[in-house]
């Protein structure tokens, strides 16, 4: 039975493994999809051989929010707050979607992540506006050729609208038929928005997506007037170790104390968080509560799509809130406390494992599944490497990516992805791009207010946040 074997080479090997280290002039074996071999010399002649020529290897980043259908929606929310987005971007652009759309969407979305290095995602898909919509979005993610997780969402944006169709039936639905032999696209549950459904509709919804294998996902604690839940999550079985909490930027003590004792996993979005206004991006609290930070690239619509600009941002702010509190003391630092090795971590096997996915991607050891990036040597940064975790950290940019391999499948090679038509996929963006923009305009010229009754039949800070 013939083989499928590659040898990436010639350049410094970062594996993420705490038994092989860094491994200056390294070289990866790749047979069937299958890391079987990383080392300094190898002596593999009968291999395809990709060269790294002097630059870095390692793991492909991994996502762990995105929510990969916006691509037609770039740059839109450059200039509002989190409240703005909610209340006006989400809930007139989702319903704007056809299933064709999320279809391209999430195609174009995925491949930008291929494109920067990110090899898996959880795709938070709360898009679902009927069942074919949920479809269209798993074969655009299937059909980019990335890792990852569906998050099939059980929310709606108009959630003052009744539901559009049973998600509960249709999740079940959808396991049974898109699932049913092993892929690179495993199945995933994006939660109703803590706070926007009783916490027995998120238990139900968790309930579900257990049965069925799937890992869980949901925003939290984004403002100060957003309830947590946590008490009540905790209570109803919701908080445990397969469970994803996005964001978390206004917890409380106590709740982190109850997000620690659960396990749970937490992802931080450092652009969109800090520039949307949710607060402190969380990186210490979730250490100092004996959890694993995780990183996501969350919306095109705002920030840029590559991990290695949300890591070096999260990194960025972690060192300030340190410094800031000694420098505050009237002190001067001396040394920092957390180093780019975390922060690789935070954006690989961290990530890996919180998506479920830790026993096949994440770091570069023998017996996993190939995800692999090669930072070029070539470019006139790139050398010479010194530091090659922190250079890969702190500079590297999806223009720096020359290859990228997918479950030992060269998905990007010599700084282009393969077997895609750029010019023609921006073409067909545009166009559905145009149509989404038309239906969101005729959406917002027909909305009428709601009435002060209306809004005070709704509790707490949906109330408040609807009459601000």
């Amino acid at each position: 039975m013939s083989r499928s074997r590659i040898l990436v080479r010639g350049g410094h090997v970062v594996t993420v493994d705490d038994d092989l280290g860094v491994i200056p002039d390294g070289e990866v074996l790749i047979e069937d999809g299958i890391i079987v071999a990383v080392g300094p010399n190898l002596g593999v002649s009968d291999a395809e051989i990709v060269h790294a020529e002097g630059g870095i290897i390692a793991p492909g980043t991994i996502d762990t929010h995105r929510h990969t259908w916006q691509a037609q929606l770039r740059g839109v929310a450059t200039k509002i707050a989190l409240q703005e987005y909610i209340n006006g971007f989400w809930v007139d652009s989702v319903p704007s979607y056809s299933a064709e759309d999320v279809e391209l969407g999430t195609y174009v979305g995925a491949l930008e992540a291929l494109d920067a290095g990110v090899t898996s995602i959880f795709d938070y898909s709360h898009v679902n506006n009927s069942p074919e919509h949920a479809d269209a979005g798993m074969d655009g993610l299937s059909r980019s050729g990335i890792r990852g997780v569906f998050g099939y969402s059980f929310g709606q944006a108009e959630i003052f609208a009744p539901p559009y169709f049973d998600r509960i039936a249709d999740f079940a639905r959808f396991a049974k038929e898109r699932f049913q032999s092993p892929g690179l696209i495993t199945l995933g549950a994006s939660l109703s928005e803590i706070g926007l459904a009783p916490v027995s509709f998120n238990a139900a919804q968790k309930r579900v997506a257990d049965e069925y294998g799937a890992i869980s996902s949901s925003h939290i604690a984004t403002g100060q007037t957003f309830p947590t839940g946590l008490k009540e999550l905790a209570a109803a079985g919701v908080l445990d170790e397969k469970l994803i909490l996005v964001h978390a930027t206004t917890f409380s003590d106590d709740d982190w104390r109850i997000a620690g004792d659960a396990g749970v996993k937490i992802s931080t979005t450092p652009e969109s968080e800090l520039n949307m206004g949710m607060g402190r991006i969380a990186i210490a609290q979730t250490l100092a509560h004996g959890l694993k930070p995780t990183i996501g690239a969350d919306v095109v619509s705002l920030g840029g799509g590559d991990i290695f600009t949300q890591l070096r941002i999260a990194l960025s702010f972690a060192r300030w809130n340190d410094a800031e509190a000694t420098l505050l003391q009237g002190r001067d630092v001396y040394g920092m406390t957390i180093h780019p090795d975390d922060a690789l971590r935070w954006g690989t096997i961290n990530g890996a494992e919180a998506l479920g996915l830790g026993h096949r991607t994440g770091s570069l050891t023998p017996g996993k599944q190939a995800d692999v990036i090669v930072v070029s040597g070539k470019n006139i940064g790139s050398r010479p490497v010194n530091d090659a975790v922190g250079q890969l950290v702190l500079q590297t940019y999806p223009g720096s990516i020359d290859t990228v391999i997918v479950g030992g499948r060269i998905v990007k090679r010599d700084g282009r992805l393969v077997g895609v038509d750029v010019p023609a996929l921006h073409r067909r963006l545009e166009q559905s791009a145009a149509r989404v923009q038309e239906r969101i305009a005729e959406r917002v010229a027909a909305k009428q207010p709601l009435t002060a009754e209306q809004i005070a039949g709704f509790p707490g800070w949906i109330a408040y946040n609807l009459a601000s």
